[in-house]
């Protein structure tokens, strides 16, 4: 009898803890249930807020958040998306829910340069995206990798020195942003497969830079056939085939690559302590049996000469452009230079950390000119609750890190160029700062940082050291700042300067 006493008592409180654990379910599924979306702006039947974002939705949605607040939902025909506009919404999204938010959304441009998403770039979180993000660390952007590859940023930021010297003395003026992505275009070259791809200011050259906007631009524009996918083989726009066709011109370019490298591995033993290059080192992944296949590898070729040129090249230009635009503020520059680094000899990598007044001009145009300005979209892997609202599974989630640099709630005076402002802060853009993004944060930040950090400090650095800069007179009285959106932000005009030495001519001789 007392055994019976005890099994029903027992049998009695698992049902209680089951009710219990079914009760607390319910109220969580209601809870979840009655959770809305973030606000937004009302939408046009089937196309939603399409027509909302304009040709510059970076500055659109700026604008659009100012009323609806730092959660914004849009509706861009099938497509959920959030907009985050905010310091705190940012680091709720990006590290309190960063797993939650660790994928991409990949749109129809993005999937066909690269190589059906398999780039580290465009990859799904997941074990091929950690081995991807594993071998770039150590083999591209590990301190000691950077260390011992710093003699190739500094043969190619002299030799840019050389030739803008030779066109001061030609009367010619200097496209910025040209010279820029000459010197990250042969840096990749060299780092990556060991040689330079073209020869400075060659055709082929200016048509690769060409092409490399256009692969942003093409990955940026809003294409009709991702908000309506039925639409894809209708191509209203005529965008997929203008990117199949783009894509074939590198994927040919990267055939030639792998296949001359594949050539020389044929016909020479390789010496087991040599240097080996990052090519080097996936083809031999590729042949140890790892995940590696020649389509990741050229995606990985893809990722490194289109985000390792434009990014760092498009931020020297704006900070060459913001410099020449307050000549007092690029004397300053320049007095800190002669100061740290004298006028005998050329600026170094080692001596960005002793340069504070360049490092906080540096971060004022990663606040107002940002690189990617929207990030790279971002995915809700699942439903889940942000700042007391829901965001459903397959949300796509762009933070505007140029919206928050230029909110007024977040910066004094925002859009004054002022480096001054970062003198006596610690804010940084090493992801952990929400208010300063330039490089996103979290897991998918950009793994470029470390390089990106210091070229743009060397060859900015390196240009005011050497030569004072005037704008031409045929450009008026000042410099025309407006953008050119695609996944990154351009100058929509080149910047053209004129250079002139401005130190004795022995410090142009040394090497």
């Amino acid at each position: 009898m007392e055994s019976i006493d005890v099994a029903s008592t027992t049998y009695s409180l698992a049902a209680g803890i089951f009710i219990l654990i079914l009760l607390i379910l319910v109220k969580k599924k209601k809870k979840r249930s009655a959770l809305s979306l973030p606000p937004g702006p009302p939408g046009w039947p089937i196309i939603g807020n399409l027509p909302q974002l304009g040709d510059k939705p970076h500055q659109s949605l700026f604008h659009l958040a100012q009323k609806y607040g730092p959660l914004m939902t849009l509706r861009l025909g099938s497509q959920t998306t959030l907009v985050v506009s905010s310091p705190s919404m940012a680091k709720v999204v990006l590290k309190n829910n960063d797993q939650s938010f660790s994928s991409r959304t990949i749109n129809t441009a993005a999937r066909t340069f690269a190589y059906q998403g398999t780039s580290l770039v465009w990859s799904p979180y997941g074990p091929r995206w950690r081995l991807f993000r594993k071998i770039c660390n150590t083999e591209i952007f590990s301190t000691k990798r950077l260390d011992t590859l710093q003699f190739l940023r500094r043969n190619e930021v002299f030799r840019t020195i050389d030739t803008i010297l030779e066109d001061y003395k030609q009367g010619k003026s200097v496209n910025i942003g040209e010279r820029a992505f000459m010197i990250s275009l042969n840096l990749v070259g060299k780092m990556v497969c060991s040689q330079k791809v073209f020869e400075p200011g060659s055709a082929q050259a200016a048509e690769f830079k060409d092409m490399v906007w256009e692969v942003l631009k093409l990955t940026g524009v809003p294409n009709l056939s991702d908000f309506f996918p039925f639409l894809g083989r209708i191509d209203l726009q005529g965008l997929n085939r203008k990117t199949k066709s783009l894509a074939q011109r590198f994927d040919n370019m990267f055939d030639r690559i792998v296949e001359e490298r594949l050539t020389q591995r044929a016909d020479v033993q390789c010496n087991g302590n040599e240097e080996k290059d990052f090519l080097e080192v996936m083809l031999d992944l590729m042949k140890d049996g790892t995940q590696l296949t020649l389509e990741n590898i050229k995606g990985m070729l893809m990722d490194m000469f289109v985000a390792g040129t434009d990014t760092t090249s498009a931020t020297i230009e704006w900070t060459m452009a913001e410099l020449l635009r307050k000549p007092a503020l690029t004397r300053k520059v320049q007095a800190e230079l002669d100061e740290v680094v004298g006028v005998e000899r050329r600026m170094e990598e080692a001596d960005i950390a002793n340069l504070p007044y360049l490092r906080a001009v540096v971060k004022e145009v990663f606040r107002l000119h940002p690189a990617a300005p929207l990030n790279i979209p971002r995915k809700a892997d699942k439903s889940c609750e942000i700042g007391g609202y829901l965001v459903p599974e397959n949300t796509q989630v762009f933070v505007n890190i140029w919206g928050i640099g230029r909110d007024p709630s977040v910066w004094k005076d925002p859009l004054n160029f002022n480096p001054d402002r970062f003198l006596e802060s610690n804010i940084d853009y090493r992801g952990q700062d929400f208010e300063l993004l330039p490089f996103g944060a979290g897991r998918r930040m950009c793994i470029g940082l470390p390089l990106a950090h210091r070229m743009v400090h060397l060859v900015v650095g390196s240009f005011v050291q050497a030569f004072n800069w005037s704008i031409p007179l045929d450009n008026g009285s000042d410099i025309d700042m407006s953008e050119a959106f695609g996944l990154t932000l351009q100058k929509a005009v080149p910047l053209r300067a004129i250079p002139s030495p401005r130190l004795a001519m022995e410090f142009y001789s040394k090497k």
